[in-house]
């Protein structure tokens, strides 16, 4: 699985939920998800940021931005193509 793989079904299986909306620390954090369900990292926090900002530019995700909360950024799923 890759790291773009893997922020994908995050954000499906968010996107599928009551709950449309999240932080980027929530992407970032997936690094750490990604060592205990893979037994490895797939890529650092940073790694996990730079890919979700690629998937936005390159139109693989529609996310809108929303205000920040505490200083952090705050999301909502608008598509996955």
């Amino acid at each position: 699985m890759t790291v773009r793989e893997h922020i994908i079904r995050e954000l499906e299986n968010l996107e599928n939920s009551p709950i449309t909306t999240f932080r980027t620390s929530d992407i970032q954090a997936l690094s750490f998800e990604g060592k205990n369900e893979f037994g490895k990292f797939l890529g650092s926090t940073e790694t996990y940021t730079r890919e979700f900002r690629r998937m936005r530019l390159d139109e693989v995700i529609d996310v809108e931005k929303l205000n920040r909360v505490n200083k952090e950024q705050l999301w909502r799923i608008k598509g996955i193509k």
